[in-house]
């Protein structure tokens, strides 16, 4: 307990030590089988070979498909999978930051915190680019009201 107070856990997984409800008796096999069906052991492998953040194919095309939307044909059936990879080989990152499994994209710490940076830099360049286009086509018709107002006055 002093070890998780010390720390600051995202979550507690809790373990069943024997099936006897024994207290200080400790069953190897089924303290293991619990952790590999959680996926611990999983996560604990992929952490130690320095890719712990990771995304589904899916998630990360439709997220992450703003920093380059022309890399991915529009109206055309693409895997998520080659979206993703066509995406991450367009972007300016390390190709070494970043692994393809099977199902999921996985990236080395820091460069999730990065590509969401250039997202929100992407999406305030496009939002600022579509105030602006609004508030030109607004001050276009009140000047054309002006110049009639104008007109009429003379």
């Amino acid at each position: 307990m002093t070890n998780l107070r010390s720390t600051h856990p995202h979550f507690v997984r809790c373990l069943i030590p024997n099936e006897s409800k024994t207290p200080g008796l400790m069953e190897n096999f089924l303290v293991i089988h619990q952790l590999r069906c959680n996926g611990v052991l999983e996560g604990i492998r992929i952490c130690r070979k320095g890719f712990p953040s990771r995304i589904h194919y899916g998630d990360f095309k439709q997220r992450y498909k703003v920093l380059n939307a022309s890399v991915i044909p529009e109206g055309q059936f693409i895997d998520n999978k080659k979206a993703s990879e066509k995406l991450l080989g367009s972007i300016d990152v390390d190709h070494t930051q970043y692994k393809f499994g099977h199902t999921k994209v996985f990236f080395k710490a820091g460069l999730l915190g990065a590509l969401e940076e250039m997202r929100d830099e992407k999406l305030a360049n496009l939002v600022t680019m579509t105030q602006a286009l609004c508030r030109g086509y607004v001050m276009r018709k009140e000047f054309v009201k002006m110049m009639e107002r104008r007109y009429n006055l003379q």
